[in-house]
């Protein structure tokens, strides 16, 4: 692909943005950094994805190979879970893969922050959208399963998805006529003075609480503050000119209301360019749903694994797509790429359901540190790959052997790579060794 500069980018789509006169400090401070979160549902074919050996010399399994042309922005993680979650978590994977909350069979549903929503105050600063949460089906689904986001907020609080290329696109792209920005400010006055004598009032009640329905309250208050502190946000932004984007891509966008994976990936490529935002999260499909009996592909492998291939091949091009994209896009001296961070997995381990494994990589982020060409195995590799039933004594034999390595790790030291500075993630016991140079 052709390399693009962001100037040509806006030239090409059609930009017409009057950017703001920058001041000393605005004018040297650092270039923006970014986040993406994609998840892999249902698992994936174990011997087309883990590598069989560690180090920079590994060999890119057939399906992963989609990503060959990205190798030295890539790296590859085995061995690592959030050991907080019982074995049989797969399905559980979208509320623990940002988060390491350990949701799972036979634990009580809870949910905490993810690390996008804990990224996304400091990177996300200065842009219209702090964050987007994207998915297959709007809005949050049933938290004790099927859930549609992957986004959780302080107090692990769902963040709605948004589905509709549509919706996004007139969100990020669309200009809002003057009855619609006096319509949106008609509310947010109304909806401020109605907030103010909601938080007048608490006061009084939060002295007679307990302990426990204090924190309840608290936790009410903040996403009442969340609704509020992002129309104040719209409202600043409300108008600032948006990025015109090229007549036929945004006609082709605004005819699309339902969820379209090509669709999706093109608009999380124009929002990062455009820094419209610097902080997405996206689920292209649930767990379970159409392809649930992949997930248990232990059953009839021969039927079941080639179907799954099918899906892996589908999730993992749409990350090549992204990431080719960016790597095309100059930035600096460097591509945007560079400074954007993709972490890539799911919820499923190298067995069916098995949520002590899992399926991992991160792409991008070469000039925040970010070692990439590579396998970081946390795990023995030797008969790891192992083929039909094994022994329920020979498992655990092996498994014995993992160094226990809470993927939390790898949220630590990406914040911090991403100029979060960081101590402790989730269930993390430090840094993720080799994954920063």
């Amino acid at each position: 692909m052709k390399s693009i500069t962001r100037r040509n980018f806006l030239k090409s789509s059609g930009a017409l943005l009057a950017l703001p006169a920058l001041g000393a400090s605005a004018a040297k401070s650092k270039a923006p950094v970014r986040f993406v979160g994609m998840y892999h549902t249902n698992g994936v074919n174990p011997y087309k994805w883990f590598p069989t050996t560690a180090g920079p010399d590994y060999e890119m399994p057939e399906n992963v190979a989609l990503l060959s042309d990205l190798r030295d922005d890539t790296t590859m993680i085995s061995g690592a879970a959030h050991w907080k979650s019982p074995q049989s978590a797969g399905h559980s994977g979208i509320t623990n893969f940002l988060t390491g909350c350990g949701n799972g069979s036979g634990v009580a549903y809870h949910t905490s922050q993810s690390l996008d929503q804990y990224l996304a105050p400091t990177i996300g600063k200065g842009t219209r959208i702090e964050s987007l949460s994207l998915s297959w089906r709007s809005g949050v689904g049933n938290l004790g399963g099927g859930i549609h986001t992957m986004s959780f907020g302080p107090y692990g609080n769902p963040i709605p998805a948004i589905s509709s290329p549509k919706k996004i696109f007139e969100m990020l792209f669309v200009e809002p006529t003057a009855a619609a920005k006096e319509k949106f400010r008609y509310r947010l006055g109304n909806n401020q003075s109605i907030l103010d004598n909601l938080m007048e009032e608490s006061k009084d009640l939060n002295r007679r609480l307990g302990k426990q329905d204090r924190e309840k309250l608290d936790e009410y208050l903040t996403n009442v503050r969340r609704v509020e502190t992002l129309m104040v946000r719209e409202d600043k932004w409300l108008d600032v000119p948006r990025h015109e984007v090229d007549a036929k891509l945004a006609s082709k966008l605004m005819a699309a209301d339902r969820h379209d994976l090509d669709l999706m990936i093109e608009l999380m490529y124009l929002a990062l360019v455009s820094d419209s935002t610097r902080v997405i999260t996206y689920v292209p499909m649930s767990e379970g749903g159409l392809y649930h009996a992949t997930s248990h592909w232990n059953k009839n492998p021969e039927k079941l694994l080639p179907l799954l291939d099918e899906w892996d091949r589908k999730w993992i091009g749409a990350l090549g797509k992204l990431g080719t994209k960016l790597k095309a896009t100059a930035e600096g001296e460097g591509n945007f790429l560079d400074r954007t961070v993709i972490l890539y997995g799911g919820g499923h381990g190298r067995k069916p359901h098995y949520a002590h494994d899992l399926p991992a990589l991160v792409m991008g982020g070469k000039s925040l540190g970010i070692k990439h060409g590579r396998h970081l195995a946390f795990q023995h590799l030797e008969d790891a790959n192992i083929r039909g039933r094994e022994k329920a004594e020979d498992f655990r034999a092996r498994t014995k052997i993992h160094r226990k390595v809470p993927l939390c790790n790898a949220h630590v030291s990406l914040a911090n790579a991403l100029g979060v500075e960081t101590a402790k993630f989730g269930d993390s016991t430090g840094a993720m060794d080799g994954l920063l140079a």
